[in-house]
């Protein structure tokens, strides 16, 4: 078998991640129009170059007459509904503060009146109090008179009749007068609690007057929707001045246009403009195996459609694929001018590894049952004489790329010729010459 050699070297390993991206802006600046406008014409398409003031689209002017009338009925409207609004807040806060000094003011009447009624009752009770007192002070005194007056001459008993008549007529004078007392008491606690059940009653009044009154923001509402309403209004009455066009606010390219001729605005942007005094970007995806050969910062190397060379590019960001976890999204910043928004172009990213004691051609290696090989040269005795043959040897790959595999240490030594190419199918044990070509 014919074949070739060569020794392992110890090198680097270059890892190079490939793909292709589109080239975006970085900032981009959204145009709106006024809702419910017809589109007359569109002026330009996605991807085009717009200069600041370049017109994007027309407007129609029977649209835009029937927003102004509508816009200005919605200002009187909203003006009428305002002014409503706060002369029912005026008569609300006057009705309040009268009803406070309507309750306030029946509160100290209610007070003077109820406490005018206990002094009274007061007072009854007090003249009963004097007139039992009294009875008591007379009795007092007559019984130490009639004791003197009953026991003279020795006449004992004389006027016994007269004396029983008395006693039972005070008991009736003092049982009345105790009566009398009582029920004056009683008619003081009766007063007593009726003002008191009248204040309770007047002071709720007072409660209620100042109790805390519900939010309502209608009013404000209603003058936020007017001022909304006249500066639509007024944005109105400029497209009519300026006959319905829309123009670009910068310098920019077209990213998308969600209108067509014939459409009617909507709350979303009409257009999205990349701004061209900005930086651009390439966006790119890898797989996800090759995340480790790639960090922010790293030099990029583009390439044109026209195969032209692009150099001052790098890696500013990567993120997982929203739709795929096994994808990494590359945004690469690119120099000025290198390329135009809209453009695809193909990146490179390097980097190396090693250096690796053991290295071989990519194409010496072998794989069987999970296990990696190489064939090197080897010598075996014959009956003819010293052959060279071919010789199996089980190694561990430490790293590889597309041409290239490192081996792990102690798999082969440097002076180990190992077989890159052979006219045939290899085994172990083949009888090998090396090719003279």
């Amino acid at each position: 078998i014919q074949i070739q050699t060569k020794n392992p070297a110890n090198q680097m390993i270059t890892h190079e991640v490939k793909g292709s991206g589109k080239v975006e802006g970085s900032q981009e600046v959204a145009v709106f129009v006024l809702e419910n406008l017809q589109v007359e014409q569109v002026m330009v398409h996605a991807g085009q170059t717009v200069k600041k003031g370049d017109i994007l689209l027309k407007l129609s002017q029977n649209s835009i007459q029937a927003a102004l009338k509508n816009l200005d009925d919605k200002v009187k409207t909203l003006e009428g509904q305002a002014k409503d609004l706060e002369s029912q807040k005026k008569v609300n806060s006057q009705k309040r503060a009268a009803e406070q000094t309507w309750a306030g003011n029946s509160y100290d009447l209610a007070v003077q009146s109820g406490n005018v009624s206990v002094d009274n009752a007061r007072a009854e009770v007090q003249i009963a109090q004097q007139r039992l007192d009294e009875f008591y002070r007379e009795k007092e005194a007559k019984t130490s008179g009639d004791d003197l007056s009953g026991f003279t001459d020795g006449e004992e008993g004389f006027n016994d009749g007269e004396t029983t008549v008395t006693q039972e007529d005070d008991s009736a004078t003092e049982k009345a007068l105790q009566d009398d007392l009582r029920g004056k008491q009683e008619a003081l606690n009766e007063v007593i609690a009726g003002r008191n059940q009248t204040l309770a009653s007047v002071g709720k009044n007072i409660t209620d007057a100042n109790a805390p009154q519900a939010s309502d923001s209608t009013l404000e509402n209603t003058k936020r929707e007017l001022e909304n309403t006249k500066e639509d209004l007024e944005k109105v009455t400029l497209l009519q001045d300026t006959g319905g066009i829309i123009t670009s606010p910068s310098d920019s390219v077209l990213k998308s246009l969600s209108v067509q001729t014939g459409d009617i605005t909507g709350q979303g942007a009409a257009a999205v403009l990349y701004l061209l005094d900005d930086d651009f970007r390439m966006t790119g995806s890898i797989s996800k195996e090759n995340l480790k050969y790639i960090d922010t910062g790293m030099d990029v190397q583009i390439k044109d459609n026209n195969n032209n060379d692009i150099s001052g590019a790098t890696v500013e960001g990567i993120t997982e694929d929203e739709n795929d976890p096994d994808i990494r999204n590359l945004s690469i910043l690119l120099p000025k001018g290198s390329l135009s928004i809209g453009q695809t172009a193909q990146f490179s990213i390097s980097k190396d590894a090693g250096p690796y004691d053991c290295c071989v051609p990519l194409t010496t290696l072998y794989e069987e049952n999970g296990q990696n090989y190489v064939y090197v040269t080897d010598t075996e005795n014959t009956v003819l004489g010293t052959v060279m043959v071919a010789r199996k040897v089980e190694v561990t790959v430490q790293d590889r790329n597309q041409t290239t595999a490192a081996l792990g240490e102690g798999s082969l030594s440097t002076d180990q010729a190992v077989i890159v190419q052979a006219d045939r199918e290899l085994k172990d044990g083949s009888r090998v010459r090396i090719s003279e070509n």
